[in-house]
């Protein structure tokens, strides 16, 4: 069996130090699809071409790539990191992994990109030729949806059997949350998925049901499909391997980039109003994330509302070792979002046996269960009485969670890859 694996998001992001959810994603299939007993080519979109990658140069790309985001720590922004230890009155280098944890430095990734190519070997031609009827093209990432290309040309030429992981349909359930202009490239992603797709992979039974809502709407038949739960990187899931952190102050982490769905403005609100009640006595609120779009009401409390500055830290990103002590060490993560596809973060969370006080979204209840301490998105008194709560030294309810947390069910990638390889491995003539 031959299988086109799709990874032009972890190419064009590869200089980057620190990777998104999707990036995960996508490395980690890239990386399992080395040991699949199949044909696999990886491909690569760029410039209204894809570009078949040389098979010898492939496994080190990758393999420096993950090495590459696993040393970012080696690059983190060192004053950043001494002033979020400041702020929370951790010693320094509290958040630092231990030496025998740490990743060694982010190697330089750039003199590989020269190798993945041949030249003059074009889809027409290097890739064309060695692929034949029948072969699965898989894309993980949405990437280079929004309009047919050659990819999409050959499979119908070829018979190659298209499979897509889909993450959510945000852009369409709730447009009001994204940048104009993307309800309706999601809309023609989406669409491209109904035309080709030989089959969906869904992140959740909650992204199935949106998927299947908005086949209806289009008055086309949904294609088969499976649900399988994204995994977690292992890195994740040892919660013993350090003591955590003992802070000067309570404090609670969010996760995310600042945009209105993921809802930081409730928190902002919820935090003035502790400043005002608690006065130095406020827990602390640490904010991890870049700034994103439409989201000037919550840039004006953070750049302008002095009551905030001594109990609320920014950050735009922490390396995985540098969150992970953090993670460990909180009274809780905060994930108040109005809607989301997924939720790695909470996931990561939970199995490292941190507290979470999350919005109540059916996807959270699919991966987490009754575990979370639930509150609507809109109930700005509940999560203030929660926080509170949470943050009190002898916190029943906070316990509770903790001793419950040894029960979460940990979703795997060993996991997520056995249905996956069915499915794909099903699709063989």
């Amino acid at each position: 069996m031959t299988i086109l694996m799709d990874i032009t998001r972890i190419f064009r992001r590869a200089l980057q130090f620190t990777p998104t959810g999707i990036d995960r994603v996508e490395l980690a299939y890239a990386l399992h699809l080395l040991q699949v007993p199949a044909d696999v080519h990886y491909i690569v979109r760029y410039r209204s071409h894809v570009w078949p990658l040389r098979p010898a140069a492939v496994p080190r790309f990758l393999a420096t790539l993950a090495a590459r985001w696993e040393g970012a720590d080696a690059a983190a922004k060192t004053d950043e990191i001494a002033r979020l230890e400041r702020f929370l009155g951790l010693p320094a280098g509290a958040l630092a992994a231990p030496p025998a944890r740490r990743a060694p430095p982010a190697p330089d990734i750039r003199p590989l990109f020269a190798t993945l190519f041949s030249p003059g070997a074009g889809i027409t031609g290097a890739l064309s030729r060695p692929v034949g009827r029948g072969a699965v093209y898989l894309n993980v990432s949405h990437e280079g949806l929004t309009f047919p290309g050659e990819v999409e040309q050959l499979a119908r030429a070829r018979g190659w059997k298209p499979v897509y992981l889909i993450h959510d349909l945000i852009p369409l359930t709730h447009p009001e949350y994204v940048r104009e202009g993307d309800e309706a490239k999601h809309d023609a992603r989406m669409s491209q998925v109904l035309n080709t797709a030989a089959a969906i992979i869904y992140n959740s039974r909650d992204t199935e049901e949106a998927m299947a809502a908005f086949a209806r709407r289009k008055g086309r038949a949904l294609p088969p499909g499976i649900v399988s739960l994204l995994g977690i990187e292992a890195k994740f899931q040892s919660p013993a391997d350090a003591p955590p952190p003992v802070a000067g102050h309570p404090y609670f982490v969010m996760l995310g980039t600042i945009e209105p769905r993921k809802n930081h403005l409730l928190l902002l609100h919820v935090w003035r109003r502790l400043a005002e009640l608690k006065g130095a006595a406020t827990p602390k609120l640490v904010l991890v994330g870049r700034r994103g779009w439409e989201n000037e009401n919550i840039l004006d409390l953070l750049d302008r509302a002095t009551g905030l500055k001594p109990h609320v830290f920014e950050c735009n990103r922490l390396p995985d070792g540098h969150l992970k002590r953090l993670l460990q060490g909180a009274r809780a993560m905060l994930f108040p979002s109005f809607a989301e596809g997924y939720g790695l973060p909470l996931a990561e969370a939970l199995a490292l046996g941190v507290p979470v006080i999350a919005s109540d979204l059916p996807v959270f209840q699919e991966i987490a269960g009754d575990l979370p301490c639930y509150r609507d998105p809109i109930d700005g008194l509940g999560w203030m009485a929660a926080i509170a709560d949470f943050g009190a030294p002898q916190s029943v309810a906070r316990a509770a969670q903790v001793a419950a947390l040894p029960g979460f069910r940990v979703p795997t990638w060993a996991q997520h890859f056995a249905a996956t390889d069915a499915l794909i491995l099903g699709l063989a003539p």
